[in-house]
């Protein structure tokens, strides 16, 4: 793969979490004190994540794991609306949990409701498209439990649980590739 392949497929990936990346670079080096600054991250991210579900769901239809986030920033900035104390137990309290979990809501809707599945690929097979989409989920489920259980701990209760739904999806992708 070439660097311009791998630039272009690097923007592409980055813009399926555009509103997460914004929410993110607002909230660690925006002005403000740490609340406020959450806060507003939230917002904001909540009011990206809006047209960017959108134009996910007409443009990049498979893309639930950033459907996912984009809902939980969408409540994130609902939260920032009602109350200080609760976007910060839904953004620290709670770890990466709620993240894990709307991806989670996300990925059981589209395996109910989508020919695609929680795991986003065309396939000529529903039942193995079925099969890779339960697995997703669980591994989605087990990773929103470890994020709760080791909530304090930012890599192995954030970092971790996160990278490997991500990973899981990528090799439950190449298998339902192979099983064409």
């Amino acid at each position: 793969m070439s660097i311009r392949q791998l630039s272009h497929s690097y923007l592409i990936h980055a813009a399926a979490f555009a509103p997460a990346i914004a929410f993110l670079l607002w909230g660690r080096f925006g002005p403000g004190d740490t609340g406020a600054r959450w806060a507003a991250a939230y917002l904001a991210g909540g009011l990206l994540a809006l047209p960017h579900a959108a134009w996910m769901l007409k443009r990049r239809a498979g893309s639930w794991i950033a459907l996912g986030v984009d809902l939980y920033l969408a409540i994130g900035g609902l939260l920032a609306l009602v109350s200080a104390q609760a976007v910060d137990l839904w953004g620290r309290g709670y770890g990466a949990a709620p993240a894990l979990a709307s991806v989670f809501a996300i990925g059981l809707a589209a395996t109910l409701l989508s020919p695609l599945g929680f795991i986003g690929e065309p396939h000529p097979d529903p039942e193995q498209v079925r099969r890779m989409s339960a697995w997703l989920l669980l591994a989605s489920g087990l990773a929103a439990g470890v994020a709760l259980w080791l909530r304090a701990d930012p890599l192995l209760g954030g970092v971790v649980p996160v990278l490997a739904v991500l990973l899981i999806r990528g090799r439950l992708s190449q298998q339902l590739a192979l099983a064409k």
